[in-house]
């Protein structure tokens, strides 16, 4: 058996064949005729010699047949699904706490699978998905508790984005301006922009008019909960406004001043809150 080179065919995002899973014991015993093996080191560290790092990082998913919008394009950190290109296209489940270590000694005898393989799209939504585990946006836990709890327009959010999810790319936040503020009392409300990132392929104009759906959505269920329609003012959290932006348009200095909002609901968790670091 030839050693592990730096030549090695195996780069991030290929997926193991089914002989190289059952090989592995990584078969998952819940979907066994569907389990699907995806390496996710970073080619760098993949061409390491074992010596100095001997295992690759591979996540264990499931082939599926219905996806969820909310999981697409890396929305959530924990879960994605995404879209691997081939003669018949294969969707995929990934679970983040479903990653694990193989040795690569043992997939030296192995070629990756050639029937599908990833766009270079959906090859950095799945690095995206990978580095948000760790570098997730933080909001001020009065924030989330109004947005989540009090509220529940977190999960009016979602199910606006759900049933477009493959043609919204992304909920993006800007709480008070990027302005980290102590807001203790009941009537110091919280002003929020939100932009909904459209993607631009396949089909610009679906996925605009997608975008332009849960806007209306988003902006209706805001002002039916928030607003007080006979003095004009907003209680707890004021939606200034809803932009619906596409990939291509968004420009650099607008995605500093915003944060990804990740329909995980996490916050900054923290007493007292730290400083909030933009993505």
């Amino acid at each position: 058996m030839a050693g592990w080179t730096r030549k090695t065919p195996w780069r991030q995002g290929h997926l193991l064949t089914d002989e190289a899973v059952k090989s592995l014991d990584l078969v998952r015993s819940d979907y066994p005729n569907d389990t699907i093996v995806i390496v996710a080191t970073h080619d760098c560290d993949r061409a390491q010699l074992t010596n100095i790092e001997p295992q690759l990082e591979v996540v264990i998913g499931r082939r599926i047949t219905d996806t969820d919008g909310n999981y697409t394009h890396a929305k959530t950190a924990r879960i994605l699904h995404v879209e691997f290109e081939g003669d018949v296209p294969l969707w995929v489940e990934f679970i983040i706490t479903a990653k694990c270590s193989v040795p690569k000694e043992a997939l030296v005898d192995f070629e990756p699978a050639a029937g599908h393989r990833l766009s270079p799209s959906g090859q950095a939504t799945f690095q995206r998905w990978l580095a948000s585990r760790y570098r997730r946006s933080a909001f001020p836990d009065e924030f989330e508790r109004r947005l989540v709890h009090e509220t529940k327009l977190a999960e009016r959010i979602a199910k606006a984005v759900k049933p477009h999810g493959d043609r919204i790319a992304a909920i993006l936040f800007d709480v008070d301006e990027g302005q980290e503020k102590d807001r203790t009392r009941s009537d110091d409300v919280y002003v929020l922009d939100i932009t909904l990132l459209h993607a631009v392929e396949p089909g610009y104009d679906a996925a605009k008019e997608a975008a332009n759906t849960a806007k209306r959505v988003i902006k209706d269920a805001f002002e039916a909960k928030l607003l007080d329609k006979q003095s004009g003012k907003w209680q707890s959290i004021e939606l200034r406004y809803i932009d619906v932006v596409s990939e291509e348009a968004l420009t650099y200095r607008q995605f500093t001043l915003v944060k990804p909002w990740r329909l995980e609901y996490i916050s900054l968790g923290a007493d007292p809150q730290q400083p909030i670091l933009a993505e």
